[in-house]
């Protein structure tokens, strides 16, 4: 068992190396004055039962943590239970604000004894809205999102809490860069954990591949390292295993030097999707692992990027990312770029901290969001068909599909070799679906069911967590092959039989089969 030393999370960062604060340092806090006077609380347990709390026992909690704990009655209570997805309102009883590994497992001891349910928010970005629960206790990484980077080690030590967009600013100082999302505010924690797919995973395999170690709490409140070395096992289920098996405080992530890039969109009218389709298809068949290629349908949104007469208009948008050499770009790219008649062709040499932000105009927070997904065998014409019958009726103007082509370095991770599963399918499918806030979300959800079934035919029937909505059991299932699906419960009961982080993409314990 490893013994939590408090000065952990303050030694330097071995190695000469560049540190990026992203926010002030916090000091071991007093006890909040509404906590001072809180009364006794009703905790929702992990069985969706009930359990009295003493307000003494909650104040102690407070007192314990180098952050903060809120209840109800806290000013800033109400904004730190808002999360990413509008559509997600739900009220913790309580709120522990931690500043480090120490507060968490003070936390997650805490929910053991009142065998209170819990919640985690990383980012806070999954649209499934797995991060707050009702009634329970919400852990709240959000303070924990300090990033250090060693250029000479090429290795980037991440906080829980922190986002893409953390770790890109400070990765970028070193002309470094790792797989991570397309956007921005997406936490680097559940991106990772949940296998992890972005502009680069063709050239440097997917987020979780690029783990090298990880600090994470389990439910039982010890504090260990997981890495190849030091619990295996629990290293293993990590990449691809999502949240299931504790709370991770620190990522210690592989770096590239990747400066620049040589990226953008080419935006197509929709009614072409059938052509684009194609083209892709021809272009990924011999494509080289440097070229990262999405296709996007939607209407195009009213970004400055794009011209005034595209706004609205129902589009087919390819998105590119190119890694390799500059001097090669053109060569590469031409056969994609050249296909069709684009209607604005926006790809251009870039540093990738710009590229990796480009598209967050399109995605902030005050919508209500569901995603949905799929993997495909190929991209055939029969499946560009049904895309093109239903995005040509999208009910909002703000939902999109992607298509994310697949392969390259991802694919070569051996079967079996990460928790991850499912690396020989060609292409990912999301099918996001979002709307304002205050909009009836019938008629969206709606749309995206039919395009969800009507997919059907061109489908592998299989999963990828972080394009799920909460679906169940039987679904998440589909997440995983045979073989890995049966670790990773064997696992899940040794690490959290007791199924206490339950509010995730949930694999259950062996033994509660």
């Amino acid at each position: 068992m490893t013994t939590y030393d408090p000065r952990h999370r303050r030694r330097a960062f071995l190695g000469a190396g560049v540190r990026l604060l992203t926010g002030a340092t916090l000091s071991r806090s007093t006890i909040a004055p509404h906590l001072g006077r809180t009364m006794d609380l009703t905790l929702t347990t992990v069985d969706g039962g009930s359990t009295r709390v003493s307000g003494q026992a909650i104040a102690a909690l407070g007192a314990a943590l180098h952050g903060d704990l809120l209840v109800a009655d806290a000013a800033d209570y109400d904004a730190a239970r808002r999360i990413w997805n509008a559509a997600i309102d739900r009220r913790p009883a309580l709120i522990a604000r931690c500043a480090d590994a120490h507060d968490v497992a003070h936390a997650i001891r805490f929910a053991a004894h009142h065998d209170a349910l819990v919640s985690v928010r990383g980012g806070g970005h999954l649209a499934a809205g797995f991060a707050v629960c009702d009634g329970g206790l919400l852990i709240d990484l959000t303070r924990v999102h300090e990033v250090d980077v060693d250029a000479d080690r090429r290795l980037a030590r991440v906080g829980g809490g922190a986002t893409s967009g953390d770790l890109v600013a400070a990765a970028d100082r070193a002309g470094l860069a790792t797989t991570g999302p397309i956007i921005s505010m997406v936490g680097v924690g559940g991106f990772t954990l949940g296998g992890g797919m972005g502009w680069l995973h063709r050239a440097l395999g997917l987020g979780c591949d690029r783990l090298a170690s990880a600090e994470i709490v389990t439910a039982d409140g010890r504090v260990l390292e997981a890495s190849a070395d030091r619990h295996p096992d629990l290293f293993w289920a990590l990449r691809g295993g999502g949240g299931n098996f504790g709370v991770v405080t620190r990522l210690d992530l592989r770096l590239a030097p990747i400066p620049a890039v040589v990226a953008g969109l080419v935006v197509h009218p929709l009614e072409d999707l059938p052509a684009v389709a194609a083209a892709v298809r021809s272009f990924n068949a011999s494509a080289p692992d440097d070229v990262g290629v999405w296709l996007m349908t939607r209407k195009a949104p009213a970004s400055a990027a794009l011209p005034t007469t595209t706004h609205g208009r129902p589009v087919a948008i390819v998105a590119i990312c190119y890694a390799g050499r500059l001097d090669a770009a053109d060569r590469v790219l031409e056969p994609l770029r050249r296909a069709g008649r684009p209607l604005v062709d926006l790809v251009k040499a870039r540093p990738y901290a710009e590229w990796q932000r480009a598209l967050d105009g399109s995605w902030g927070p005050g919508f209500g969001n569901q995603w949905l997904g799929h993997y495909l065998p190929e991209l055939t014409d029969a499946a560009a068909a049904t895309l093109l019958e239903h995005v040509s009726r999208v009910s909002s103007p703000f939902s999109d599909v992607k298509l994310i082509t697949l392969g390259g370095a991802m694919a070569r991770v051996g079967a079996g070799e990460t928790a991850f599963s499912h690396r020989t399918a060609r292409y990912a499918l999301a099918i996001q679906t979002r709307w304002p806030a205050g909009d009836d979300p019938a008629p969206h959800l709606a749309w995206s069911a039919a395009l969800f079934t009507a997919l059907g035919p061109h489908v592998t029937g299989q999963a990828y967590v972080n394009f799920m909505a909460d679906e169940g059991p039987a679904r998440v299932a589909d997440a995983y092959d045979a073989d890995a699906l049966r670790r990773l419960r064997a696992i899940k009961a040794a690490y959290d039989p007791r199924n206490r982080f339950r509010l995730n993409q949930n694999i259950q314990p062996a033994s509660a089969l």
